[in-house]
């Protein structure tokens, strides 16, 4: 890995803690000993570039419809899922790794 793209992954993670921190530019500054204009300056260059294909995908949320009217008898062990048109069943044990594969590959078809 050359210094700049280990500069850009360490810019990067300090951008991601800054957003998560929630603190001000200046107190997270303070805090992680930089200037406000070094980080002004990566949140610009981290919107002009393109993502790295290591970094993970943004979040994206989807609406979520709770169904009411079934009857307590017919309570079971399982969830079902509704995106766009796909229904996914989920029954107790399931694989987490596959549900989030599933779950990825219907948001690339909708893209």
């Amino acid at each position: 890995m050359t210094p700049r793209e280990q500069r850009r992954q360490f810019w990067a993670a300090r951008i991601a803690d800054y957003r998560a921190s929630g603190m001000t530019m200046s107190a997270w500054c303070a805090a992680n000993h930089c200037t406000i204009d070094q980080l002004k300056y990566w949140l610009y260059k981290a919107k002009k570039l393109p993502p790295s294909p290591s970094s993970p995908s943004p979040t994206r949320w989807v609406p979520l419809t709770v169904a009411d009217g079934h009857p307590k008898s017919d309570v079971s062990s399982s969830l079902v899922i509704y995106i766009g048109k796909a229904r996914i069943e989920l029954q107790a044990g399931f694989d987490p790794g596959l549900l989030r594969e599933v779950v990825r590959a219907l948001g690339e078809a909708s893209c």
